[in-house]
């Protein structure tokens, strides 16, 4: 009887072992997916795009935002190479948590040389690039480059893309350090003794783009 039974857990244990290497080939295979888009020329529209962000203080005061996009423009090639160029508007930040007297201090004080200095640099820029390679949950990864005040660095994100019909809809968070582009105030790296009034140097931006061919 022992004997018999030798063959039978054989069979079972590469049953097994066949499952598992099924289940770990159809993850990778769904790594490796393409997502596939139209090739073409595609502009964004400004009226339905738009850019949130969000700033924090280290006592955990935070505040919430928009700024418009002015132009910007998408293009996809015979690869499946997507690169392209947002145009921000810096002159309409705007705070969307506040009100009042307090709301146009704080838009007239992010928008002075303390800040972004919008009268000598009116335009931010996004520039991104990316293949059609599929990571993580539908995700692209892009690479690019993040100019403010004139001052440009390297910035990498992800992006959920939808195509449809010709219409691209795109969704994207990212974070930049604003002490890397000359955006000093109440930044520890630059003053000490700020305590609860520090302002963090990361800020939060999600970027909703919509274009089409």
């Amino acid at each position: 009887m022992k004997i018999r039974l030798i063959p039978i857990i054989i069979l079972v244990i590469s049953m097994i072992t066949s499952c598992s290497k099924e289940q770990k080939s159809n993850t990778a295979i769904q790594k490796q997916e393409k997502v596939l888009f139209q090739k073409g020329n595609y502009a964004i529209n400004k009226m339905d795009s738009k850019i949130i962000w969000t700033g924090k203080q280290l006592s955990t005061k935070q505040h919430e935002g928009t700024i418009n996009i002015l132009d910007g423009d998408i293009q996809i090639d015979k690869n499946g190479f997507i690169k392209g160029e947002i145009k921000i508007d810096m002159k309409t930040i705007n705070t969307t948590n506040l009100e009042g007297q307090w709301k146009n201090k704080l838009d007239g004080h992010l928008k002075s040389p303390d800040f972004f200095d919008v009268n000598n640099y009116p335009s931010a820029y996004l520039k991104f690039r990316s293949d059609e390679k599929t990571i993580s949950e539908g995700n692209l990864k892009f690479d690019g480059q993040l100019t403010i005040k004139g001052i440009t660095h390297p910035i990498s994100f992800t992006s959920k893309i939808k195509d449809a019909d010709g219409k691209l809809t795109a969704n994207a968070e990212l974070t930049f350090d604003r002490s890397l582009y000359n955006v000093k105030y109440g930044s520890g790296k630059f003053f000490a003794n700020l305590g609860d009034k520090m302002i963090l140097d990361d800020i939060s931006v999600e970027v909703v783009v919509v274009a089409s061919k």
